[in-house]
């Protein structure tokens, strides 16, 4: 591993950790194929394996530590900033985010009333609190009757109450979650990763001294 100007800032700045070595790795190996501020950047999950790198520390520990003295910088690939997932569908819905959660609301309601009628033998017990359905877990959840559970889902913020309901059916023991209807998840574009424009400039500055070097001896 060459003794670059940017290893030595490395080192210097972040002496303390104890993932230096492999935080220089990650810095050649990005230089080496041209990940710099003109890149697109390579998201955190991909880098490993884009680099050819073999880590014992996780690599978002390091990367954090060289984004601290600025020798990486993230950056967020052109399109949405935010990406809307149906777990149902599996698949990101942005535009159909409304369509979406009221056709699963409705399956969610048809669970209910399946499981209703399966548990029909079982009346009296469910009416004294003895007995567990996807209504009465549903309707624990938001603090209704049972028997407002149908109208109360149709109404207001459909995502939110769809992701709330799945999730108290998922949390409870006695009732299970079926897949034809699933939460729909926010999750923020992933960030990618490259060598700032200093970093770049301690790469570039040692050539330079190299090729000076190299003059001189000539």
């Amino acid at each position: 591993m060459t003794n670059t100007d940017l290893e030595r800032y490395v080192r210097t700045e972040k002496s303390r950790t104890n993932s230096i070595d492999e935080q220089v790795t990650i810095a050649h190996a990005l230089w080496n194929a041209g990940i710099g501020p003109k890149h697109d950047g390579v998201k955190r999950t991909d880098l490993e394996e884009e680099l050819d790198l073999d880590l014992d520390y996780n690599i978002g520990t390091s990367l954090s530590h060289l984004k601290e003295i600025d020798m990486i910088e993230t950056t967020t690939p052109a399109g949405p900033s935010w990406y809307v997932i149906s777990e149902r569908r599996d698949t990101i819905i942005n535009g159909e985010v409304d369509e979406t959660a009221a056709t699963d609301i409705e399956r969610l309601i048809a669970h209910i009333q399946d499981d209703n009628l399966a548990d029909e033998s079982d009346v009296p017990a469910v009416a004294d609190g003895a007995g567990v359905t996807v209504q009465t877990v549903v309707a624990d959840e938001f603090d209704i009757t049972p028997e407002a559970v149908e109208q109360f889902l149709r109404k207001g913020d459909q995502v939110e109450k769809l992701n709330k309901a799945i999730d108290a059916i998922d949390k409870h023991n006695d009732v299970d979650v079926r897949d034809d209807y699933g939460k729909i998840i926010f999750r923020a574009a992933a960030y990618r990763y490259r060598l700032s424009a200093e970093a770049v400039a301690l790469y570039e500055q040692e050539n330079e001294e190299d090729t000076e070097v190299g003059d001189a001896d000539s």
